[in-house]
């Protein structure tokens, strides 16, 4: 990026306006108007190593300026809406950025990864219920309309805060929070925010809707990345106290993790204790067995049994090619903490008996009639199999069996 460029990137943001602490704040400057839409273009000319980008990533405009512009002028609708469009343009997961290819060259993959590192920071940020609350009042206030009334710019306002809420649901893990079971992560604490701001309500009075079947696809989409890391077994059977089954697992889970760190204990101790080396125990001869030659096998262990007999021990095993890897989940299971697992058994419960047929019914039609885009069908097999193994195991309704 030319420093010319830079220098308008960090004028542009320093013109956004100030945040007053005493007050709790923040003061728009009279262009700020203009100079949102200014960052907008910005981002539209954007190359393809996505300088811009990530010079506002690492300025963490959207933290320090574009958040609390919202919280403060989210009544305003034409600031409301370019500030919407500007903040859906910055959560557009790397993904979709890269053509939905991870780069493989080393140069691009570092901007790739330092593109995501700014995701989880905006993640961390959207992880205020005062955010959500003031978009789901702003989503209540537009839904109120009637469908024939509403006009282009509110569908698409609602269309841009759906989409806003995939992608910060999108943003993977950080793998360096490295969080237990049973601990809040980032994902865990946006989904409570959802639910304490009523976000999640509205999803239910939208999937319930048929009105409103032009949603359901983002619907569907946010579902999934909402319930990623959950067993729906698990999520069906939460419940207040502790079950005697989840108790023993717990305990089995602990003394695993026990054992194995006394193993590593002795492991690690024996490198310093000084013992000799095996190989200066002895050497044996096995009986009956010929080696190469025609003398009899000489093997440098103590065998217990014959059956012990092993020559790979010692070999190097061929790596395979990254290419031809087994393909890694992308999502790993983990237990959220009990609070959430608790809201989200309910929101299930709740979308299973009030919405899952009329979404899946309508969503099937898209498919079959192909107006969805493409991957679609993914998000369609996922929910059948997620909801159907959570009624089995909450409580079996057979007309909820599609």
């Amino acid at each position: 990026m030319s420093s010319l460029l830079s220098a308008d990137l960090a004028a542009a943001c320093n013109a956004l306006g100030y945040f007053d602490s005493k007050s709790n704040k923040y003061y728009a400057d009279a262009n700020t108007l203009e100079t949102v839409k200014d960052l907008i273009r910005y981002l539209r000319r954007d190359d393809e190593t996505h300088d811009i980008r990530r010079q506002l990533g690492e300025t963490q405009v959207l933290q320090t300026d574009l958040l609390p512009l919202l919280k403060s002028y989210w009544e305003e609708a034409d600031l409301f809406d370019v500030l919407l469009r500007l903040i859906v343009n910055l959560t557009t997961p790397a993904l979709i950025l890269w053509n939905e290819q991870i780069p493989t060259e080393k140069i691009e993959r570092n901007f790739y990864l330092r593109v995501e590192d700014h995701l989880q920071n905006y993640k961390e940020a959207f992880a205020d219920e005062a955010i959500w609350a003031l978009l789901s009042t702003r989503l209540g206030k537009i839904l109120e309309i009637d469908t024939a009334q509403r006009g282009d710019e509110n569908s698409l306002i609602i269309e841009r805060i759906l989409i806003l809420i995939r992608n910060i649901l999108y943003v993977p893990a950080d793998v360096m929070e490295k969080r237990p079971d049973n601990d809040a992560s980032a994902h865990d604490q946006v989904l409570w925010a959802l639910h304490q701001s009523g976000i999640l309500d509205i999803i239910l009075y939208i999937t319930s809707s048929a009105s409103e079947n032009a949603y359901y696809l983002h619907i569907l989409e946010i579902l999934s990345f909402m319930l990623r890391e959950q067993n729906a077994s698990e999520l069906a059977q939460a419940a207040l106290q502790r079950s005697q089954k989840e108790k023993l697992r717990d305990e089995a889970e602990l003394l695993a993790i026990r054992n194995k760190e006394i193993n590593a204990r002795k492991k690690k101790s024996k490198v310093f204790s000084g013992t000799r080396h095996s190989r200066f125990g002895g050497t044996f001869v096995v009986k009956s067995m010929k080696s190469i030659s025609e003398n009899e096998l000489i093997y440098h262990k103590p065998l217990g049994k014959l059956d012990s007999l092993n020559f790979d021990v010692d070999k190097t095993k061929p790596k395979t090619p990254k290419n031809r890897l087994p393909v890694k989940a992308a999502w790993n299971k983990r237990k959220s903490a009990f609070s959430v697992r608790l809201f989200l058994k309910e929101f299930c419960a709740e979308f299973l008996n009030g919405a899952y047929n009329t979404l899946m019914y309508h969503v099937k039609d898209n498919l079959v009639r192909a107006k969805a885009q493409a991957h679609d069908e993914s998000y369609y097999l996922w929910a059948m199999r997620f909801f159907m193994e959570f009624n089995r195991c909450y409580k079996f309704e057979v007309k909820l069996v599609r």
